[in-house]
């Protein structure tokens, strides 16, 4: 039997869209950012009076994007380094901002470094100043905002070095996946992250002048 190439392009369609439409958008101008663009942009808070340095990709892209209609996202990743140890501990870090009623999430599902699914606590899930809204001038939906965070060890985010179509994450809304949120982070990055540290790992490893 014959198939035109009509009938095969949408064969080709129909089996392809379970996974693209499970497929997070990244803003365009996000996807072509290079790694070495992460690591200039990289924020290092290192306070004399704390005991870690924080550096974080979060100036590497500052605009919000939309996931759907009625939320938009940033994410960003940061590495704690403890300057007595050089231990660090690795973050990531998503905001959102929506319009309705308040949303829950107290889980995070991702593949990890061997392939497999896990379910992972959120570290922290905050919401912004929602105290103004709704009250008696406004009762329709509010603009509401929170931030969640989990850590994520180093083995984990090299082996998202590897997938060039990036991580995906879905934040799992409470109760019953109500505001499921699915996000994508690009690996370049997590790749200025990753160099980023390495700098700063070098100044720890560095001789001093004597």
């Amino acid at each position: 039997m014959r198939f035109s190439s009509l009938t095969l392009g949408l064969a080709a369609v129909v089996l392809a869209s379970p996974a693209a439409a499970n497929a997070p958008a990244v803003p365009r101008q996000l996807a072509k950012m290079d790694a070495e663009a992460f690591r200039i942009a990289a924020r290092v808070d290192d306070d004399d009076l704390e005991f870690a340095t924080i550096i974080s990709t979060h100036n590497g892209f500052r605009k919000e994007w939309r996931v759907n209609g009625s939320t938009w996202v940033d994410s960003h990743v940061e590495a704690h380094i403890d300057k007595r140890t050089g231990d660090t501990r690795f973050e990531v870090h998503q905001t959102l901002r929506y319009h309705g009623s308040q949303r829950h999430y107290d889980m995070v599902h991702f593949e990890d470094h061997d392939g497999k699914l896990v379910a992972q606590p959120l570290d922290s899930a905050l919401r912004g100043d929602d105290s103004m809204c709704p009250n008696s001038e406004f009762n329709g939906d509010c603009s509401l905002t929170m931030k969640l965070v989990f850590s994520v060890d180093e083995t984990q985010l090299n082996a998202v070095l590897t997938r060039a179509e990036g991580w995906d994450l879905k934040f799992k809304g409470q109760p019953a996946g109500k505001g499921d949120l699915r996000i994508r982070m690009v690996p370049a990055e997590i790749r200025g992250l990753m160099l980023a540290v390495d700098d700063y790992r070098a100044t720890l490893s560095a001789p001093t002048g004597g």
